[in-house]
């Protein structure tokens, strides 16, 4: 797919955009519609393009991911301004026939990456509706640029993929704070050796699950009888951070089949 449009320049069309050019794409073939004058400035910084309905350039894909209050409008306008058009949409929530009941013939799927996709680490979970499948490994091959894309068979797993990947990076950065609090405390207020440290945590963690992907004996590597990490670990089983990290997990599931219901 040469030509791809972007309707709506937010947090997650930048991670996507500044991914696809990481991997080699031309900014020339990316074009955005955004009305937000910041969405607009960060976007022309990454030199990409705005989209005017009267421009004569072939979009082969557009890429929805607008807020879901507006993505039924904003699906309308592009359905009525453009020639047959195959749309992605990224919008959380709305399933997949209150926009292809607007129109039929539109080839559509939903598509639901993390902010990890500005580095080529994103992952990506992806429900078609309608999508030939020809265009459909065109689409697969295109996200596959920014991460890994998992294909699910049941729509209803795009909410728990949302509520747990796409929102995971928060997670992650939410506890880190706990991290950087100690840290900074070592570290003597020194930010930078603050930084290294927590990105050399994580890249360790991550090499580490990558190695041996058992978690169980990844933490019993680490443990050791009455030592620190058990008296750690103890503490967060006996005040139930395991269950109350689930619990938070499900909150974000349920709020994603909310929003579906509220549109």
């Amino acid at each position: 797919m040469k030509n791809i449009a972007f309707y709506g320049g937010g947090n997650i069309s930048q991670a996507v955009i500044e991914g696809l050019i990481f991997s080699g794409l031309s900014p020339k073939n990316i074009f955005f519609v955004d009305r937000n004058t910041k969405n607009q400035n960060k976007l022309k910084k990454l030199k990409v393009r705005s989209l005017k309905t009267n421009q004569k350039v072939k979009i082969d894909l557009f890429i929805l991911a607008v807020k879901p209050k507006d993505a039924i409008e904003a699906y309308q306008e592009i359905i009525t301004n453009f020639k047959n058009p195959k749309v992605a949409c990224l919008v959380a929530g709305i399933k997949s026939k209150k926009y292809t009941n607007l129109d039929k013939e539109v080839e559509f799927l939903r598509a639901m990456p993390n902010t990890s996709s500005r580095f080529g680490l994103g992952i990506t979970a992806l429900y078609n509706s309608s999508f030939k499948k020809t265009n459909l490994l065109k689409v697969v091959a295109l996200l596959k640029k920014i991460g890994i894309v998992i294909k699910v068979d049941k729509e209803s797993k795009i909410d728990e993929f949302t509520g747990t990947i796409g929102s995971g990076p928060a997670y992650f950065f939410y506890l880190l704070q706990s991290y950087e609090k100690k840290l900074m405390n070592i570290c003597n207020g020194d930010k930078k050796i603050v930084r290294a440290v927590m990105v050399n945590l994580i890249k360790g963690v991550g090499t580490s699950v990558e190695n041996n992907g058992n978690l169980n004996d990844l933490i019993e590597a680490v443990k050791s009888k009455k030592g620190t990490t058990e008296a750690g670990l103890k503490s967060f089983q006996s005040n139930k951070l395991g269950i109350s990290f689930e619990k938070g997990l499900n909150a974000a599931i349920k709020r994603s089949k909310e929003i579906s219901n509220e549109f």
